[in-house]
């Protein structure tokens, strides 16, 4: 996919991934894992408390960034044939997997706290249709780009996590969805992934980069604060045990 706007170029920046190597191991596998607890304690605490966990815009935009990814096997395979987006694809499969669990949540439970009055399945069309809707912007946008590696849409998808998290919270009157453990672990993707990619190119030294990972990590920073002035959610379970008292 050709992009018209260049970010960095792909052969220096092999280049550099590999002079990276320790570098690019150590922190891009750190990000990976903090992302799998990010997601996975994200998706424990939906069904725990039976609400979307994951904003629905970010959840939109995730499938098909991490599903084309997927699906571009031949390219990280065969026409690139490098270590780096090799593994990067391993990881991505697994997000994948964990995302159609957030859309599941989404189809689930997001219909009675978003648009009550609307019948399942016409909620269940929406979200259809929401979903082809980012799903050709998405392309769109990766067309105007020069990202080939997808290196820029790493960092860029992530800060899609944050901006309806605090009015979801604050509609809520709770941490419903949500526990300080996956905003630490947002803070650790965010913190891996800039140390990682930081040397690959004079992009990711930019201001405008630097930036946008500072605004990932004060927001999450933000949210953490939230969570300590809002109620815990009331399960079932408690709600079981105020009855029996």
């Amino acid at each position: 996919m050709g992009g018209v706007l260049s970010i960095y170029d792909v052969s220096s920046t092999l280049g550099a991934i590999d002079t990276n190597v320790l570098r690019l191991l150590v922190f891009g596998a750190l990000a990976l894992v903090c992302n799998f607890v990010y997601f996975g304690t994200g998706i424990y605490l939906g069904f725990k408390h039976k609400v979307v966990s994951m904003p629905i815009s970010a959840t939109l935009l995730f499938i098909p960034h991490d599903v084309m990814y997927v699906l571009m096997f031949d390219r990280w395979f065969n026409v690139y044939d490098h270590w780096f987006p090799q593994l990067f694809w391993v990881g991505l499969v697994i997000t994948s997997i964990e995302e159609l669990f957030f859309l599941y949540l989404t189809f689930r439970y997001g219909r009675k706290e978003y648009m009550p009055t609307v019948s399942q399945r016409t909620w269940s069309i929406l979200i259809c249709l929401g979903l082809l809707g980012t799903s050709v912007s998405f392309v769109a946008v990766k067309s105007a780009l020069a990202d080939e590696l997808w290196l820029f849409s790493f960092g860029w998808t992530l800060w899609f996590c944050i901006p309806m998290v605090i009015p979801m919270m604050l509609r809520r009157n709770s941490t419903a969805g949500q526990s300080r453990v996956m905003w630490i672990a947002y803070m650790g993707i965010g913190v891996c992934y800039w140390i990682a990619v930081y040397p690959l190119g004079p992009f990711f030294q930019s201001p405008i980069w630097l930036l946008l990972g500072v605004v990932i990590v004060v927001w999450a920073i933000v949210v953490l604060w939230m969570m300590n002035r809002l109620p815990e959610p009331v399960t079932t379970t408690d709600q079981r045990n105020l009855v029996g008292r």
